[in-house]
């Protein structure tokens, strides 16, 4: 099977550009996903650690 020509059906090469760009776009987002949930816990800890002080005399 010879990969280096294009399909002489688009229907078939607009499919495969189709699904590698969707595979693309979610792989993105979930690593956004991802990003936002840790600088969020991150957040909550930080404004945690402000409201209590550090050493209790």
């Amino acid at each position: 099977m010879n990969f280096s020509e294009i399909p002489e059906n688009p229907f078939i090469f607009l499919s495969w550009v189709t699904a590698i760009g969707l595979f693309i776009s979610l792989s993105e987002a979930t690593i956004k996903i991802k990003l936002e949930k840790k600088n969020s816990y991150r957040k909550r800890i930080e404004m945690i650690k402000s409201l209590y002080p550090n050493k209790l005399v």
